[in-house]
């Protein structure tokens, strides 16, 4: 085996361990038992390849519908959300899955906040006035939520929904297509250097002396 081959084997075999290190926290097959939603479903997901598939035609989906359920203002409903739509879109569930770790009690304030302003400014656009989020209506959008009093504060709830959830569809469209799209290239590129491998291999076997079937030793 030359040392060009070696070179590619062991890039191969980085690229391999680097994929499990990312799928590590994610859903698969072998810890389904940890997730209380998706283990109540472990029989038929196991059955279902393309749940576990890393095939663009299986990614793509995962990537662009999971973008954006991430970001919508439905937190504690995306996980249950995105093992349904990977069934329904034949989509990878570990991609699907883990893109709901992005918005977490850390970051979903945050995220929703910059969502509502890109659906406001977006309405703007149309000439479509929306109320401004202060710190004062922030506050009080927190207490209704933790007391489930909403009152006269119920219509103001929709309309902040509607806004960031146009805010979301906007933002995860955008980052899904580009995922996407990168995606593609990456397993474009590790195609190509696949194929050159077993391309090298091939012609290493064909160069590699043949015994002499005359040879009594052979």
């Amino acid at each position: 085996m030359t040392k060009e081959t070696e070179q590619l084997f062991e890039e191969k075999r980085r690229r391999i361990r680097r994929l499990k290190r990312w799928l590590r926290p994610l859903p698969r097959r072998s810890n389904l038992h940890r997730y209380p939603v998706l283990g109540w479903f472990k029989k038929n997901t196991r059955k279902r390849i393309y749940l576990w598939s890393f095939r663009p035609v299986h990614v793509t989906p995962a990537l662009q519908f999971g973008c954006i359920l991430t970001l919508l203002p439905i937190y504690g409903l995306q996980l249950p959300l995105a093992f349904l739509l990977a069934l329904l879109l034949r989509g990878n569930l570990p991609i699907f899955a883990g893109l709901q770790l992005i918005s977490n009690p850390f970051t979903v304030l945050p995220i929703w906040y910059a969502l509502y302003q890109i659906g406001r400014q977006t309405l703007s656009i149309f000439n479509i006035e929306t109320m401004r989020m202060g710190k004062d209506t922030i506050a009080l959008f927190i207490e209704n939520f933790t007391s489930w009093e909403w009152n006269e504060n119920f219509e103001s709830l929709i309309t902040v929904f509607g806004i960031t959830s146009l805010g979301a569809l906007i933002v995860g469209t955008f980052f899904g297509v580009i995922s996407s799209f990168i995606y593609r290239i990456i397993v474009n590129r590790m195609s190509a250097s696949y194929a050159l491998l077993y391309a090298k291999l091939e012609k290493h076997r064909n160069l590699s002396p043949k015994a002499d079937p005359n040879d009594s030793n052979a």
